[in-house]
């Protein structure tokens, strides 16, 4: 009987070996690269297919035309990033605040629109010292700033050129129009609706209305008064209110630098008797931007017209350079516009009358799908 069990145990204890040395071969047959191969693979494409992370600070998600930017900007990006966007609210220590996070949040490129240009330097020191990419737009540092960090792009545009256009809009109108021309003394009596005060493209703006009169030969004007309406249709109704009660019918024309401010003087004129088809109540009326919420008023002839700013096209280089240099891409890859000296891609305005309306339309259509 003893040796019987002994037998069995020998048996059993072959058995365990055999199954032992089963259970090794398959692990000893799987190398470490082999067995670590799917999870590289599976970082390596996670890592290639991961979006950029935009950061995008507006400096006040209710002024009317920078809306337009923003929309465009979301609409051309599509998912083809993931974009962060912050309004400030019109308050640059708060802008500032808002940028620290982004940056602390590993954003690949910041987009800025600035509450005051004059606080660039400190954005683009932030932007410099995380080794983030910076592309202003809208409102443009100066020229010192940009040249700063190699790194540093603005896309806007020239706001000269929208002051320049509006006079020669000005100009042809008064010159082919006598009813504007209400005192007959062959002087165009106007007003400006200014920006805010120091703004530079408000400055700008004001500034080229003034020298294009002036340039041209054989034309005068006289300006009544100019007032920092500070882009605001509210508050520019009421300096307007201010103007029908200290010039009354002395004005023949309102230049606004832009069209929320024009909004708010055609409101208050019309309290007046003006832009409401009273031929005996003559004024006209120039804004910049061409809004879409001007356009039926010039459509209708109400006013002479408006200067077209491009918020799609802005939009679009906006999102384009960002992504080019959130992806290691040329920043100026796919922008047919030229860059100037500053770095800047700068959008060319368009004067818009009854006679080609539909080219803001067209835009806007662009802007809001």
């Amino acid at each position: 009987m003893k040796r019987i069990l002994s037998i069995l145990l020998i048996l059993v204890m072959l058995i365990s070996l055999t199954a032992c040395g089963n259970n090794n071969a398959p692990a000893s047959s799987e190398t470490p690269s082999a067995s670590n191969a799917p999870s590289e693979q599976s970082s390596e494409e996670s890592k290639n297919n991961k979006k950029p992370v935009i950061g995008v600070a507006i400096f006040d998600y209710s002024n009317n035309y920078v809306t337009y930017i923003r929309n465009s900007l979301m609409a051309v990006a599509g998912d083809k990033a993931e974009i962060q966007m912050v309004d400030a609210q019109n308050d640059q220590a708060k802008q500032v605040e808002q940028i620290d996070i982004l940056l602390s949040k590993g954003v690949d490129v910041l987009c800025v629109n600035a509450v005051d240009p004059k606080a660039a330097s400190t954005i683009i020191a932030k932007a410099k010292a995380a080794d983030v990419p910076i592309i202003f737009f809208n409102r443009c540092p100066s020229a010192e700033d940009m040249h700063s960090y190699d790194k540093c792009w603005y896309v806007g545009t020239t706001p000269e050129d929208s002051g320049r256009m509006q006079a020669e809009m000005a100009i042809e109108a008064f010159s082919n129009d006598p009813s504007f021309d209400k005192n007959g003394d062959g002087v165009l009596q106007y007003v400006i609706l200014k920006g805010t005060l120091g703004h530079p493209d408000a400055e700008a703006r004001t500034q080229a209305v003034q020298d294009t009169f002036a340039a041209v030969e054989g034309f005068e004007a006289e300006l009544l008064d100019v007032q920092p309406g500070d882009f605001k249709t509210q508050t520019a109704k009421d300096i307007t209110d201010v103007w029908m009660g200290k010039f009354g019918d002395q004005i023949e024309m309102i230049l606004a630098n832009n069209d929320a401010m024009l909004l708010g003087a055609i409101e208050a004129a019309r309290a007046e008797g003006y832009f409401s088809g009273d031929s005996s109540k003559v004024m006209g009326a120039i804004g910049i931007n061409a809004l879409p919420e001007i356009l039926p008023a010039i459509k209708d002839g109400t006013i002479i017209g408006s200067v077209l700013s491009d918020a799609y096209t802005e939009g679009l280089c906006i999102f384009t350079m960002a992504y080019n240099v959130a992806t290691g891409e040329d920043v100026y890859k796919g922008i047919d516009i030229k860059p100037d000296e500053m770095k800047a891609i700068r959008v060319p305005y368009i004067p818009i009358s009854v006679y080609n309306v539909h080219i803001a339309e067209e835009m806007y259509e662009k802007a809001l799908n």
